[in-house]
């Protein structure tokens, strides 16, 4: 019950991700700290339920999926990423520090 759970959170943060990047309306992020935040969540999301809770054999597709969609948003970001600033009331060392936080679990949990 627990790894269907989190399967599912991790699913909700990867949709998310997708959102942000790809998408032009209210649901894109509005700058690169928030592309940087989204796609570290949903890396660590993924890891998390390979480490925690790995999905049995019918649902590793999802995992595969998924993982396949984080990719697909990562592109998004990229594309979005020359058009986009620095949002305005962010500390510039807050994304660094998101990444290397989001490294750092990815280190533990592999």
């Amino acid at each position: 019950m627990a790894g269907t759970v989190v399967l599912l959170v991790a699913l909700a943060m990867v949709a998310h991700h997708v959102l942000r990047t790809w998408s032009r309306g209210r649901f894109a992020a509005p700058g690169r700290y928030e592309l940087v935040g989204s796609t570290v969540d949903a890396v660590v999301a993924l890891a998390l339920v390979r480490a925690v809770a790995p999905p049995p054999e019918a649902l590793s597709w999802v995992w595969v999926a998924a993982a396949v969609a984080v990719g697909a948003g990562a592109a998004g970001a990229l594309l979005r990423w020359p058009v986009l600033g620095w949002s305005t009331g962010h500390r510039p060392w807050l994304a660094a520090a998101h990444a290397v936080a989001g490294a750092a679990v990815l280190v533990v949990l592999a």
